[in-house]
């Protein structure tokens, strides 16, 4: 299922968040070069002449400025907000939807259905006012609230839904669970590995210093500072809470797509959906607790 056939407001959400994630980014990575070189120029003067110090100086301020800047600007910003906000917006969305083209609770009777599923859109949308220019900048003239895709699926026999519901949720879930868990334990081994030779280094380096009594130029400082910044990406990205939290959503689906194989009528087939939703919403519930993000009152992520 691809983004076109979600509501609008899934698409505009997951713009704006993504738009907002990439800038988060970037800014702090460069905040985290300034550390970085502004530790290695302070280092340079301990050996430069008195005219070179002067320009390694003038170097050093302005970039221990361009860092303070570009921290202010990040406040400012709350690009991290927004991200995790819109992050949230388009979660709630997607279960709202896969919900709707289901029939699964509380979109289960069809005089009401769309009724219920558009004031459930307001809801989510209503909960994070301060979204709305960014949602606006990421609006599209080619959606729609209700998707004919939506509604050709809602009304497709029970064993169609199912199937579909199997496959293109549950299992594509599942995959992406497993892969980013697999992805995060990698990715955190690595970080930690790196951040450990650096601080071997430093051990190594302050043993080298105190053996020869001191060299004249001290490397210490860089080093240090490189280990720190990237001790906190790491942090931030927070990657082994995420691979943990992934791997229990991947096995919890397992089991239900295992269950999904089933033949079940529509109650049934609504308890699963709704066991499913709930799989798949724990952890990105928990992801918005971490970083205290409130939920909408009438989307279930």
């Amino acid at each position: 299922m691809n983004d076109d056939s979600y509501p609008t407001l899934y698409r505009c959400a997951d713009a704006a968040s993504l738009k907002a994630q990439g800038s988060y980014f970037l800014l702090f990575k460069l905040y985290m070069w300034s550390l970085v070189l502004g530790s290695a120029t302070s280092v340079f003067t301990t050996i430069g002449t008195e005219t070179v110090n002067t320009w390694l100086y003038t170097v050093l301020a302005v970039v221990l400025a361009v860092g303070l800047v570009i921290l202010w600007a990040m406040r400012a910003r709350q690009d991290d907000r927004i991200w995790f906000d819109g992050r949230a917006v388009a979660e709630s969305v997607k279960t709202a939807t896969w919900r709707f083209m289901m029939r699964a609770q509380p979109f289960h009777e069809d005089d009401s259905a769309e009724t219920v599923f558009l004031e459930n859109l307001k809801e989510i949308r209503e909960a994070r006012p301060h979204l709305t220019k960014y949602l606006a900048a990421a609006m599209s003239t080619d959606g729609a609230a209700i998707t004919e895709f939506m509604k050709r699926k809602r009304s497709s026999p029970l064993e169609e839904r199912r199937d579909f519901y199997a496959g293109a949720r549950i299992r594509d879930q599942k995959t992406w669970y497993a892969n980013k868990a697999k992805s995060n334990v990698n990715t955190g081994a690595r970080w930690f590995l790196i951040v450990s030779i650096l601080q071997i280094i430093v051990v190594a380096l302050s043993i080298i210093q105190a053996a020869s009594g001191g060299l004249k130029m001290n490397p210490i400082p860089i080093v240090t500072t490189c280990a720190a910044t990237m001790a906190a990406w790491s942090q931030m990205k927070r990657h082994d809470e995420l691979a943990q939290s992934y791997a229990l959503a991947a096995q919890e689906l397992e089991e239900i797509e295992t269950i999904a194989s089933n033949q079940m009528n529509e109650d049934e087939f609504s308890q699963l959906v709704e066991q499913a939703e709930n799989s798949i919403s724990r952890e990105h519930t928990m992801w918005c607790a971490r970083r205290d993000v409130r939920l909408s009152k009438g989307g279930r992520l």
